[in-house]
């Protein structure tokens, strides 16, 4: 049987992808699966797809690609076909009406399943007529405007099933816009079983995942963490994905002054990795038609707290057995749900084991069961329409001087994409709790192999470990990795040739959120992070005899204090210096005495007024460094003892505007203010360079 889904893209992030994905694979270890992507944005998927699954993109619209079609004629002009009241409508085009109804018309399928409203609309009107028509609503009824429903009663009308993921949705469906010929089901989304371990539970680390869009609510969940933070300022929260509210979020995390217990993470796939990080998940949502990332985060062992908005939560969660459920909104009762689960460790792990045994009921396993019955039962494969759904006339524009969409038309503009060569190298990655990394192959290897590290320099000799009969390669904690960014091959013995990037699985990081833990006195500091870059499995080492590692920055409208500690072959026998040190010709130094703290940490506060008054050009940037004695050898300031690679965007800090101080100044403010002319300031502001250690700049807030 060949079952084809019709999707907007299968090159993004998002949880329709996702669960087409998951459904796909499962169906392709016993069907001929295809995946038609109306639009390829980018080379590459974001997702792994399995190479059993064929995709089939229409419509080229990589702004580099030679056969990007966003100029031809047909995509300049509106779509005929779509609704117009969809969400995307602006995004379709004649062209999309002809690219899918050219792939319909020779396509053998025998089930056409379209995984939005437009596209639900396009399989109605141009599926081949012996396939069966499932739509599927990933969104729900009230989520649609008025006008889209009704635009759309006609498509759903022609098919065979309508698939809602919750039965309370579903419900709604057939009491608002009953369809006599159609069935309207529920089905729920799939989560696979996790390619990693799954949470111990013993961090202190809140995981969020999602858009970051106005439905998702975390501005809601970042004022409730504050709540949270006033009473465990120990936890932290990170925020996965992506999305327009990005910078509204960061503004209301840095009002807060959390900007050193939430994190924005930006994308993050696959998500698992991130998940198993967490002691607990958190939705803030003010709807969910499924809740694709509480299923996810229970299937890797997560207690949730979630908001009981409609509908999928309170079909996924148990309320008070693997998870909390809360009002919509309310913040007190967000905090009070997350403190519960924080203060009481033998709860929050009995909900994460009661949390991982009730998901397993998303496996792909079962859910694709019920769609193959559905198929079954809808005689997919076997019977013979005599008659097409109906296909409204296309009308063309009057003096467009184009074809219609019903006329022949020249083959799409590239092929099928070629899914990866089996025998590729595939690996898994784990930062044990030692520090040390286990490289798994995955699938079947034949021959020897070996790991082979390369650094850029090419002074640095390859570094390389050989693969065991089980597939595992190990890379000691104290492996003579010089500082800097190590390739990762996967090669067979002896081999001089080209070597590609290994590409990765998964990547499991949680043994470097511990780094700062092994450190011992004495002894140089070594963290060792892998990560996926530019496709390939990469290693991030540092190396350093002494490491001043930075822990919070705290910013008020006057002063920068910075806190840490001293590692390494160094200690602290006296209260340290913070050096600010000038880049460029106009160098300098000032010092600000600092505290000790404990027997190795360090306070030491900075009036930002300081670097401001000394400002040498229009844009100034200071290195900050310990001196951790007096005639002691300043150590550079940092953060690499944890799992970000790199930490500007992650660790973003806010910055202050200062009066910018010249000779004259009160003559200069009489005349602006005579003038009306804005006054000169400077906008000061710390953050972490490409190398992750902290860095000072003073910029002429004109040039901003």
């Amino acid at each position: 049987m060949k079952v084809s889904f019709l999707i907007h893209t299968i090159y993004g992030i998002g949880g329709t992808i996702r669960t087409t994905l998951n459904l796909a694979e499962e169906l392709a270890g016993r069907h001929d699966v295809e995946i038609v992507s109306v639009f390829r944005h980018r080379d590459e998927p974001l997702f792994a797809i399995d190479p059993r699954i064929s995709v089939v993109p229409l419509i080229d619209t990589r702004p580099s690609s030679p056969g990007n079609e966003k100029k031809h004629p047909l995509a300049l002009q509106p779509a005929e076909r779509f609704p117009a009241h969809e969400a995307r409508f602006a995004e379709y085009s004649r062209l999309t009406d002809q690219r899918v109804r050219e792939h319909y018309t020779g396509s053998d399928a025998d089930v056409v399943i379209g995984t939005r409203p437009g596209l639900v609309a396009y399989v109605a009107q141009f599926a081949p007529e012996r396939a069966v028509l499932i739509g599927q609503e990933h969104m729900t009824h009230n989520h649609h405007k008025p006008e889209l429903r009704a635009e759309m009663r006609e498509h759903l009308a022609a098919l065979d099933v309508f698939v809602t993921v919750s039965e309370g949705d579903a419900v709604v469906w057939r009491d608002r816009m009953p369809l006599p010929d159609t069935q309207v089901l529920a089905i729920p989304n799939s989560v696979p079983e996790p390619m990693v371990a799954t949470s111990d539970l013993g961090g202190t680390t809140v995981v969020a995942a999602g858009r970051l869009a106005s439905e998702k609510q975390y501005d809601v969940l970042i004022e409730a963490f504050a709540k949270v933070v006033a009473v465990r300022p120990d936890w932290t929260l990170r925020i996965c994905g992506w999305g327009k509210q990005k910078e509204r979020l960061r503004r209301r995390i840095d009002q807060l002054g959390l900007y050193n217990r939430v994190h924005l993470m930006g994308p993050r796939s696959p998500i698992e990795p991130e998940w198993v990080k967490g002691a607990i998940a958190v939705s803030t949502s003010r709807h969910e038609s499924f809740g694709m990332t509480l299923v996810e985060a229970m299937r890797c062992g997560l207690p949730v707290v979630s908001t009981d908005c409609d509908y999928g939560p309170r079909e996924i969660i148990a309320d008070g057995v693997d998870g909390l459920l809360v009002p919509v909104g309310d913040t007190d009762a967000i905090a009070a749900a997350l403190l519960r689960l924080i203060d009481d460790e033998p709860l929050r792990r009995r909900m994460g084991a009661a949390a991982r045994s009730h998901a397993r009921r998303f496996d792909p396993g079962p859910v694709a069961k019920q769609y193959e019955e559905l198929f079954a039962a809808l005689g997919a494969g076997s019977r013979s329409h005599t008659e097409g759904p109906p296909v409204p006339s296309a009308t063309p524009s009057a003096g467009s001087g184009h074809e219609s969409v019903s006329a022949p038309a020249p083959a799409p503009a590239f092929a099928p994409v070629p899914s990866p060569a089996a025998g590729d190298p595939r690996v898994d990655c784990v930062a044990e709790e030692s520090g040390a990394l286990t490289v798994t192959l995955l699938g079947e290897q034949t021959g020897e192999t070996v790991l082979v590290c390369a650094h850029p320099d090419p002074a640095a000799p390859d570094r390389v470990f050989p693969f065991d009969a089980s597939g595992r390669a190990t890379v000691p904690a104290d492996a003579d990795l010089a500082e800097g960014i190590w390739t990762c091959h996967a090669v067979p013995q002896g081999y001089d040739g080209e070597r590609p990037p290994l590409a990765t699985r998964a990547v499991d990081q949680r043994g470097a959120m511990r780094a700062a833990a092994r450190v011992r006195p004495g002894v140089p500091v070594r963290a060792l992070v892998p990560y996926v870059r530019q496709g390939g499995l990469t290693l991030r080492s540092w190396v350093r005899p002494v490491h001043a590692e930075s822990g919070d920055v705290n910013i008020t409208a006057r002063h920068l204090t910075i806190s840490g500690r001293l590692l390494g072959e160094a200690q602290l026998t006296a209260d340290p210096v913070l050096l600010l040190r000038r880049r460029g010709k106009d160098t300098g130094a000032l010092e600000f005495p600092g505290a000790r703290v404990g027997a190795d940490g360090f306070r030491c506060t900075v009036p930002l007024a300081a670097p401001a008054k000394v400002q040498a050009s229009a844009h100034d940037v200071w290195d900050l460094w310990l001196r951790p004695a007096a005639g002691a050898e300043p150590v550079r300031i940092g953060r690499f003892l944890d799992d970000v690679v790199e930490k500007g965007t992650v660790f973003p800090y806010p910055s202050v505007d200062l009066l910018k101080k010249r000779p004259f100044a009160q003559v200069r403010a009489t005349v602006r203010r005579l003038r009306s002319r804005p006054r000169d300031e400077v906008t000061v502001k710390i953050f972490f360079s490409a190398g992750n250690e902290l860095v000072l700049n003073v910029v002429d807030k004109a040039m901003k």
